[in-house]
């Protein structure tokens, strides 16, 4: 069973498990994870940016961000749509000696004629427990979600959670 994510007020949508518990961080990003002693973290950033030299944001302009990471890790971007493209790449890390796991999405959206989105998803397993079958599973699962996500067309102001501060209640 899948619930939908509407992240910020729906900037993106995507699917994860329903007993997954979310939080977010008042002004970064969202971290998600599963029940369990040994479950890994699915967390998800997103950036906006403008284009600086006057040139139209593309999407053909955004893929060559990738370059660096596809020549490192031997892979290639991958279009999602008109104007969104992806890379995903499996990297090791290390936190408090524990060997670890990443897997990354990388993804852009172009917003014409002049701004992007950049959303990271990062998803962190227990390095020993990254080639489990239990854990294939699930980032097949977050492979199919992911590709799936959907962005808001527009760039978009988000109102305020904080409230004002002639505001009591």
């Amino acid at each position: 069973m899948l619930k939908t994510v509407d992240y910020r007020g729906g900037v993106i949508c995507f699917r994860i498990p329903s007993d997954w518990t979310e939080e977010y961080e008042d002004e970064g990003g969202g971290t998600f994870y599963g029940p369990g002693e040994h479950a890994g973290t699915l967390r998800v950033e997103i950036t906006t940016g403008e284009g600086k030299d006057g040139e139209p944001v593309t999407i053909d302009r955004l893929t060559k961000l990738f370059a660096d990471d596809s020549a490192k890790y031997g892979v290639a971007s991958k279009l999602l749509g008109d104007n969104v493209a992806m890379i995903r790449y499996d990297m090791p890390a290390v936190e408090r000696g524990q060997p670890l796991m990443l897997r990354c999405w990388r993804i852009f959206q172009a917003l014409p004629p002049k701004n992007f989105r950049h959303v990271l998803f990062t998803y962190t397993q227990l390095a020993d427990q990254f080639d489990h079958p239990t854990s294939r599973a699930g980032m097949e699962l977050l492979d199919r979600e992911i590709l799936a996500v959907e962005f808001a067309p527009t760039l978009g102001v988000l109102a305020s959670s904080k409230k004002p501060w002639w505001r009591m209640w």
